[in-house]
C-alpha cells in the first residue's frame, strides 16, 4: 500500500470562505454522509450527542432531523465555520436541539468541560488530526458508560491514491488511514472494544468503540 502523505491543508477561516464552504458542502450532504447516517440510525442511542469537527453544521443538522430525540453540542476549530454552522442550524430550527461550540479535539481541558456523551462522533477529520492518538483519547473519554465512539473517514485506496490529480479529494485519500493502522491507535489506547468497517464506494470506512 502507498505510503501515507500528509495533507497540509489550514483551517478555513474568514466569513466568506466558511459561507461558500458551507454552501458547497451542504449540496452534497446526502450523498456524503448516506452510510454514516445509516450507522447512526442503526445506534439506535438517544441523549445527547458530540459531533468533533462539526464545519458549518450540515451533518449535525441532517442527524438531528434523522433522531428527534437527540441534543447535539458541534465543535470546530474555526470561529468563522462556527458562525455559519450557526446560521444554518437556525434556519433548520434546530437550534433549541444544537448548540455550536469553538475548540480543538487534541485540547483535552476543553474536550473534558463539555462533558459526557451517549454518541460521540467525527466524520472526514481523522486524516486532518496532527495527533490521531491523543485525538481519539480525547474522543473516547468524552463518551460516557455505555456510550459508542463513531469515526467516519476516506480509506488510503490504491486505485485513487495514483490518480494524477491535484485535487483536496485526492490530497485527503493519500493522507487517509488503512484500517490496521487506524486499529494500531486504538490498540495502544487499550480501547478493544472496536470494529473497523469498510464502506461503499469502498475508500469510506468507519470504526465504531464500545464502552
Amino acid at each position: 500500500m502507498p505510503k501515507r502523505i500528509e495533507q497540509k491543508e489550514e483551517v478555513i477561516t474568514g466569513a466568506e470562505d466558511s459561507q461558500h464552504y458551507g454552501e458547497t458542502h451542504g449540496k452534497h450532504g446526502e450523498l456524503q454522509y448516506r452510510a454514516l447516517l445509516k450507522d447512526i440510525k442503526a445506534l439506535n442511542l438517544s441523549g445527547h450527542y458530540l459531533e468533533v469537527g462539526a464545519g458549518p453544521g450540515t451533518l449535525a443538522t441532517m442527524i438531528a432531523e434523522h433522531n428527534p430525540s437527540v441534543s447535539i453540542t458541534a465543535v470546530d476549530l474555526s470561529p468563522d465555520m462556527v458562525s455559519v454552522a450557526k446560521e444554518h442550524i437556525k434556519e433548520k430550527n434546530l437550534q433549541d436541539r444544537i448548540q455550536c461550540v469553538i475548540g480543538d479535539v487534541n485540547d483535552a481541558a476543553v474536550m473534558k468541560g463539555l462533558g459526557k456523551f451517549d454518541l460521540v462522533y467525527s466524520a472526514f477529520s481523522l486524516h486532518h488530526w496532527k495527533d490521531p492518538e491523543s485525538s481519539i483519547r480525547n474522543l473516547f473519554n468524552a463518551v460516557r458508560a455505555n456510550g459508542v465512539l463513531y469515526v467516519y473517514d476516506l480509506k488510503r485506496v490504491w486505485w485513487l491514491y495514483f490518480l494524477p490529480l491535484n485535487s483536496g479529494f485526492i490530497e485527503s485519500i493519500r493522507a487517509s488511514y488503512m484500517p490496521n493502522e487506524i486499529g494500531g491507535f486504538f490498540q495502544k489506547l487499550g480501547i478493544n472494544n472496536h470494529k473497523i468497517a469498510t464502506l461503499f464506494p469502498f475508500f469510506m470506512q468507519s470504526v465504531i468503540a464500545w464502552k
